[in-house]
């Protein structure tokens, strides 16, 4: 099968499977959200009081599991696109009000990394799938900052959506980066920045140049299947980690 009848597959059986019209999805089936509320360790207390700094870490962050949609695009080749796409929820549970900026990298298996897109027809296609009547923002209409949720019955909860073109396209010619995820993936992260103001100083001893890590939200998942047939139900959730990167 040549690339070209291998995409035209790929797409149509993707699009047959779903009917060309996936079904609203107004609420979540427990265990389908992943909840974090993450602390601050021991370690970043005492080096933020030594410092005398304000070292934060925000209070709740909520993601589904990456689903997947096909929308038609008017100008790209092929015009039927497939994108992965991400669901987060971030709340600010205290009194100060928290700088929100978001970020979102996906890097897979093969050695790819993907920076989170912004397409305004596939964000209003997943908003009219998950919830008409809740705005989804992205990473960076998101950007902004988040007021305290302390008191009784107050959630001011940001709601948005990562996503990456997922169209299956064959592989670019040598030298050239691949721009939609390869489908041949087996398993890949999530990285999220923005959800902490943490950070390391380190030094490079060979130059003596200094760098800095940011606290990231490593998000972990598998994706086992055919790559001609990608489904949201292979994406599995594997569990997350904070690092420094």
């Amino acid at each position: 099968m040549n690339t070209t009848l291998s995409l035209v597959v790929a797409c149509a059986l993707f699009g047959q499977q779903r009917n060309d019209a996936p079904e609203p999805i107004l609420t979540k089936a427990p265990g389908v959200e992943q909840i974090l509320r993450p602390k601050l360790t021991l370690l970043e207390e005492e080096e933020a009081k030594a410092k005398g700094t304000d070292t934060w870490i925000i209070d709740e962050f909520v993601i589904v599991s990456p689903r997947m949609i096909t929308v038609d695009v008017p100008g790209k080749q092929p015009s039927r696109r497939m994108y992965l796409y991400m669901l987060w929820r971030v709340t600010n549970r205290g009194e100060t009000p928290r700088h929100c900026v978001p970020g979102y990298t996906l890097v897979d298996d093969r050695g790819g990394v993907y920076i989170d897109i912004i397409a305004p027809k596939a964000q209003r296609a997943i908003q009219a799938r998950e919830d008409p009547l809740r705005p989804l923002e992205n990473s960076i209409s998101a950007i902004r900052m988040l007021e305290g949720s302390k008191e009784e019955g107050l959630e001011n909860s940001l709601y948005g959506v990562a996503l990456w073109d997922a169209t299956p396209l064959p592989d670019p010619p040598a030298g050239q980066r691949r721009t939609t995820i390869d489908p041949k993936l087996n398993s890949f992260d999530i990285l999220v920045s923005g959800l902490s103001n943490g950070f390391k100083m380190l030094e490079d001893p060979a130059t003596g140049q200094k760098k800095i890590q940011r606290k990231t939200l490593q998000l972990k998942f598998a994706r086992p299947g055919d790559e001609f047939r990608p489904h949201e139900r292979e994406v599995r959730y594997l569990g997350h980690e904070w690092i420094y990167q």
